[in-house]
């Protein structure tokens, strides 16, 4: 990659990102009450990634009053930084499948690769029976214009039934000096 996305990070929770998260865990499914708790406390929540392997290994920990959720994400396959037009499709461009815990403590298979010339680090964890059941789509990248003080992450869940809604958040944390 051509980004280091390693840091420990605290969460940007303005009106903005409240107003955004409180529509996420809605759409997840989350009642009035929990919702406004969880709005309360959001404020605390940080996180440490650290990138290693050349970038093929991505340690994210994050840490809200919920508890803690520690994962390696494994970067591979294509549209990698390390795919090359020789090589086939189907053979190399594969990404490595891995299992990793979600927050709920729920095993899921996972998969990442870097996209937009290693800038942007994409994952997918898949598998989920929680919230209705379906899928997390996260993108990580350090904003731009920000001297990589700030780190993104776009959140999109994709429900099994397609009659519900996509929950989606930006989160936005600030590098700790």
């Amino acid at each position: 990659p051509t980004v280091d996305l390693s840091g420990d990070w605290t969460i940007v929770a303005d009106d903005r990102f409240r107003k955004q998260y409180n529509a996420y865990m809605a759409n997840l499914g989350f009642g009035y009450v929990l919702r406004n708790v969880a709005l309360t406390v959001i404020g605390s929540t940080t996180e440490h990634t650290r990138q290693s392997r050349d970038g093929r290994h991505l340690l994210v920990r994050g840490k809200n009053p919920r508890g803690v959720w520690e994962r390696t994400l494994v970067a591979s396959g294509y549209p990698d930084f390390d795919t090359h037009s020789d090589l086939t499709e189907r053979v190399h461009y594969q990404h490595k499948k891995i299992t990793v815990e979600t927050a709920d403590a729920e095993a899921v298979e996972a998969e990442a690769w870097w996209e937009e010339g290693g800038t942007v680090h994409r994952s997918w964890l898949r598998g989920g029976r929680r919230y209705g059941g379906g899928d997390f789509e996260s993108y990580r990248y350090l904003e731009e214009g920000s001297d990589g003080q700030i780190l993104v992450c776009r959140s999109i869940f994709h429900p099994n039934d397609k009659s519900k809604p996509r929950a989606e958040v930006l989160w936005r944390f600030r590098r700790d000096k």
